[in-house]
């Protein structure tokens, strides 16, 4: 079977990181003064436990998928693999007759610690990767904020890391109050809808995204007024129907438009029919709001 480099690193990188779960199991066993029967014992049952977790790395296919892309079912396959090994460890200590002690809990630390080690390890090279990634790709990109913490924004986020659009988001602002302070995809809620100039001036900010799709209409006329008066460009992203139907890319954002703002599906006209009543008469119009 021919490895590559990268898949070998990666299973060095496993094998190292149950290494130090098993002796770290131990350490924090012993509040940190691990005495020489612990070592001893961790040494010993060292060269068993490790063996065993590798092949259990192995059978559950850890080392197909790539670490720039690991996501939630790479984790479920790392806890399912890192959970059979912890329970065949004392069974197979046990069967070939390893007298080393084995505490209770360091059987219970190890894979907590290997878990941490193993997921934490991935999961941070992928966002290494997609900011370096993004940076190269973006070198330019503008700060931009977004208006709304529901799940616009975090489609709206997710799409940007994965397909970057020259913008990078530095902060969102949203009315509900059990979202203020929070992180959403790692990017602070900042303050409320009504705090967009503020915040823009401080962070030299000059575009708004609107992430509000399902947001009363009202208010998308209040934070595009507030822009307006500020002089910040603003910006919209999709329906959240078409963006769960995947009919169209969060990230191809697009200026406000009227037919954002009026509550209701535009009017399509008959402008030739209306261009033969009209020709050469005098018309008034009445009801001078909304569209007219």
């Amino acid at each position: 079977m021919n490895l590559s480099s990268r898949t070998v690193g990666i299973i060095l990188h496993d094998i190292l990181a149950a290494c130090f779960a098993w002796l770290g199991a131990y350490w924090l066993r012993s509040n940190l003064e691990m005495p020489a029967e612990f070592q001893a014992a961790a040494l010993t049952t060292l060269v068993w436990v490790v063996p065993l977790q590798a092949v259990a790395f192995w059978r559950f296919g850890l080392y197909r998928g790539i670490w720039r892309f690991a996501s939630l079912p790479d984790l479920k396959r790392i806890v399912q693999a890192i959970g059979l090994a912890a329970l065949l460890i004392p069974l197979v200590l046990i069967l070939f007759g390893v007298s080393a002690v084995v505490p209770r809990s360091v059987l219970i630390l190890d894979p907590l610690l290997l878990v941490i080690l193993m997921g934490g390890s991935r999961m941070a090279y992928r966002a290494w990767k997609e900011h370096r990634l993004a940076s190269v790709l973006h070198p330019d990109s503008k700060p931009a904020l977004v208006a709304g913490a529901g799940s616009a924004a975090d489609f709206l986020l997710r799409e940007l890391a994965r397909n970057p659009s020259g913008f990078h988001v530095v902060g969102l602002l949203d009315d509900s109050r059990d979202k203020q302070g929070r992180l959403v995809q790692g990017i602070p809620v900042l303050g409320t809808l009504g705090d967009v100039a503020a915040y823009a001036q401080s962070m030299g900010v000059d575009d708004v995204v609107l992430a509000l799709p399902s947001t009363a209409h009202e208010v998308r006329k209040r934070i595009t007024q507030i822009c307006a008066e500020a002089g910040l460009n603003v910006l919209t992203v999709p329906s959240l129907e078409d963006l769960v139907a995947g009919r169209v890319s969060v990230s191809s954002l697009r200026p406000i438009e009227l037919d954002d703002l009026l509550g209701r599906d535009p009017v399509e006209l008959d402008d030739s029919g209306l261009h033969q009543l009209l020709t050469g008469r005098v018309v008034m119009v009445t009801g001078a709001g909304g569209s007219i």
